[in-house]
């Protein structure tokens, strides 16, 4: 209904924020190894398939008391806006603030937790629950949350919704003032001989999907600069598995093609 109130958590007795942070990572971590190698399942809540929002949800409930919405088109409603900086990512974060994936029409389709040191924790279609570094978030449009957060009436955690009420049903994009753009840094290059290599035989699409978003990027520029038709194929499939993993929730069977 038009009007309705933004969605809000439910927050446990106690202050999480209070948590120091090297305290919190270890925290996440050991949610983490709990949950490690369970598989992605769209919909899913158990250690048998979950989602990204679900593990999300799952691990805020266990270590914080806190019961957070169960999609991430309304988990990216409440807590604090966060402002990452692309020079240096995890600089400003906290062990346990979120970081969402946001497509190309504003819409949140994918969040991450930081774990500490450089570290993101995630349930990830294809792989399943995983721990790697922060950079898989280069080249995305992001939008970051913190859920604990000092609140005005002292260290809680604070469930202050970040975005407008939208109507039961509707997908609200956005403003694209929340929203992030990471660039590639310059250090993203073809490994070497990957280009000669990659001109002449078909790309491993599998083995592309482990690396970031600007590996396959910046190998896909540089096919595009060759000649021939198997350059300017891989060029095409590059290009298409870098849709995917920008879009890495709402296209699972792409790489079994």
């Amino acid at each position: 209904m038009p009007g309705q109130p933004a969605l809000a958590p439910s927050f446990g007795p106690t202050s999480a924020y209070a948590v120091p942070g090297a305290a919190r990572a270890t925290q996440v971590r050991s949610f983490y190894n709990r949950w490690r190698g369970t598989p992605y399942r769209w919909g899913g809540t158990t250690r048998s398939g979950i989602d990204c929002s679900a593990y999300l949800r799952q691990m805020y409930r266990d270590l914080f008391s806190v019961e957070l919405p169960r999609t991430t088109r309304q988990q990216i409603r409440v807590g604090v806006p966060l402002e990452l900086d692309p020079r240096r990512l995890e600089r400003g974060l906290k062990p346990g603030d979120v970081i969402f994936y946001v497509n190309r029409a504003g819409i949140p389709d994918h969040v991450v937790t930081y774990a500490g040191n450089g570290l993101i924790t995630h349930s990830v279609s294809g792989r399943g629950v995983v721990m790697e570094p922060i950079s898989k978030i280069y080249g995305r449009r992001v939008a970051a949350r913190r859920y604990l957060a000092p609140a005005r009436s002292g260290l809680v955690a604070d469930g202050t919704p970040s975005g407008p009420a939208s109507p039961r049903g509707a997908i609200e994009p956005l403003d694209p003032g929340e929203i992030q753009d990471i660039p590639c840094p310059p250090r993203y290059r073809p490994r070497p001989g990957e280009v000669r290599r990659y001109a002449r035989r078909p790309v491993p699409l599998q083995a592309m999907a482990e690396r970031d978003l600007c590996d396959v990027r910046a190998l896909a520029a540089a096919l595009r600069d060759s000649s021939g038709p198997m350059a300017t194929r891989n060029t095409a499939r590059l290009d298409e598995l870098a849709r995917w993993l920008e879009d890495i929730d709402a296209l699972e069977s792409e790489l079994s093609r």
